[in-house]
């Protein structure tokens, strides 16, 4: 007995839908997972949930100029009447202004609870924004600016300019693929210059550059084990040059220049991930452009016929490569 009252009632909730749906519309599900609530409500309690795609039953009155109300009746599974929001559901109306209806929410869909991709590495733990830190050694050619002296040279011998070079960077806020980053750049490098004269006389030439500015990276190609890095930005410089002049009878001076410049910096790199728990090997190419610029010395000199007539070294336009290789570290 209890079988057949079954089989009845199934027939019956089945009959109804049938002619109910003569009246009525498809729609089909625009968002990840849209509740069916017991009543017009999103407090109301969610007694199905119906994936995207799938269809469900409008019926004809509601749906004024192919819109729908804010809630709109159905049917769950079992037949029972339960309410979907309406802006979850496209009408499927057979008419030319159906196409006018999206197919997905023009928003956010808050019922999209999927991460987006890429996943983070430290998932499914809290995602944590590193910070990166270099450190590297650098050689690079020394810039050719000699003060202007009193005798034609006979010899210049120009060093390798060497020191370190160092960056913190943060990523880019709101960067999904860890791939921006901006930070600050310094470096800090002196060279060695020394030039005879023909009139037997020498000068050595003590150079020394502090310089720093805001940086900023691009990687242009990852993968887990391998980066290529594009970098680009400015410095701003304190140069200093001691200079120490020696005459054939003996006599010597030794006077400072110091000034500021500005050179523009890019940056192809190349980084090992993780030789280390998070440190990785870096290693690139810095081309620097120096804009023109002056030196001056505060002190006049005081063996004036080892000198010139300038109290200044002047800089033009120059480019300078410079090779650098460290290790950056990730926290």
């Amino acid at each position: 007995m209890f079988f057949k009252s079954k089989y009845f009632f199934s027939l019956f909730t089945f009959l109804i839908l049938i002619s109910g749906s003569v009246d009525a519309y498809d729609g089909v599900v625009i968002v990840l997972e849209a509740p069916l609530l017991r009543g017009p409500s999103l407090r109301s309690t969610v007694i199905q949930t119906i994936r995207k795609g799938e269809r469900v039953y409008i019926p004809r009155e509601v749906v004024i100029d192919g819109t729908l109300p804010e809630f709109v009746p159905t049917f769950d599974r079992a037949g029972n009447r339960a309410y979907i929001p309406g802006r979850y559901v496209k009408v499927i109306l057979g008419t030319v202004a159906e196409n006018r209806l999206p197919i997905t929410l023009p928003d956010h869909d808050p019922t999209d609870y999927r991460i987006e991709e890429p996943i983070p590495a430290t998932y499914p733990f809290e995602a944590r924004g590193f910070l990166r830190a270099s450190v590297a050694v650098q050689l690079a050619n020394s810039t050719k600016s000699p003060y202007a002296y009193n005798s034609t040279f006979n010899q210049q011998d120009y060093g390798t300019e060497a020191g370190v070079r160092f960056t913190v960077m943060k990523k880019v806020d709101h960067d999904k693929y860890d791939r921006f980053y901006f930070g600050l750049l310094g470096l800090i490098t002196s060279a060695e210059n020394t030039i005879s004269f023909k009139n037997n006389s020498n000068a050595k030439e003590s150079r020394g550059y502090i310089r720093g500015g805001p940086w900023f990276t691009y990687d242009a190609f990852k993968n887990e084990k391998y980066r290529m890095t594009l970098g680009t930005g400015f410095t701003f410089n304190y140069n200093r040059s001691t200079i120490l002049v020696k005459s054939t009878n003996g006599a010597s001076e030794e006077r400072v220049f110091a000034g500021y410049s500005i050179s523009p910096v890019v940056s192809p790199s190349f980084q090992i991930s993780d030789i280390f728990p998070y440190t990785d090997l870096i290693g690139g190419m810095d081309l620097s452009v120096y804009l023109p610029s002056t030196l001056t010395s505060k002190e006049e000199a005081v063996v004036p016929e080892l000198w010139g007539e300038s109290n200044q070294i002047s800089s033009g336009l120059k480019a300078q490569a410079s090779l650098y290789l460290g290790i950056q570290v990730k926290y």
